[in-house]
């Protein structure tokens, strides 16, 4: 382990000053029209992403990927830092139920997380029905039983992809923006994010 992890190491911190000043960052195009609007919403919690889909009966859920071993196991060590960054580790689908929204609500405070910025899209409702029915299958097939983390707020299981700096939250969350329609140009891996025509919506 330590003679693939090292020489890696090695290779971030010649790429990561790179990295850096490129500024690497995705534009989401919103569609020109849509038929049957509903409302998805792409949550920042600082360099990592998630999103909120409504689903028909108004109820909300929130999905989430990232590195099984430091989200799920708590494994937050420099050493699990580096190895969820440079291998192909093992990669974790989080799933949070949130109630309909309401007027004047706190997201933040119902998802028990912290909020940088978050978009709010509408996209058609067929899309987004094809989306949670997609994930939902996942959880429902799954053979390891959901893993609650209070700490995270979310359940986990194991993801169908790996996870590495090269697909993390970030990638993931464009992969599904893809999916409800969104076009998404560049490379999210850190997170910065911008939309045509749009601004952040206050939390």
């Amino acid at each position: 382990m330590q003679k693939v992890l090292i020489p890696r190491v090695l290779i971030l911190l010649i790429w990561l000053p790179l990295l850096l000043l490129s500024g690497c960052s995705a534009t989401i195009s919103l569609p020109a029209q849509v038929a049957e609007p509903r409302e998805v919403q792409l949550l920042l919690h600082g360099r990592h992403s998630s999103i909120l889909l409504t689903a028909a009966d108004q109820s909300r859920l929130r999905y989430s990927f990232g590195d099984w071993a430091w989200y799920v196991a708590n494994e937050q060590s420099l050493a699990s830092g580096s190895r969820a960054l440079f291998l192909d580790s093992k990669g974790a689908l989080g799933r949070q139920q949130i109630a309909p929204a309401s007027a004047g609500e706190n997201l933040e405070a119902q998802i028990g997380v912290g909020i940088g910025q978050r978009w709010q899209f509408q996209v058609e409702a067929a899309k987004v029905d094809a989306l949670i029915q997609t994930l939902e299958q996942q959880f429902q097939h799954s053979q390891t039983a959901p893993f609650y983390s209070s700490e995270r707020h979310l359940s986990f299981i194991p993801s169908d992809k790996p996870y590495t700096m090269h697909y993390n939250s970030n990638h993931q969350a464009a992969d599904w923006l893809r999916a409800l329609g969104l076009k998404v140009e560049g490379n999210p891996v850190w997170g910065n994010w911008q939309v045509k025509n749009a601004e952040p919506t206050q939390r």
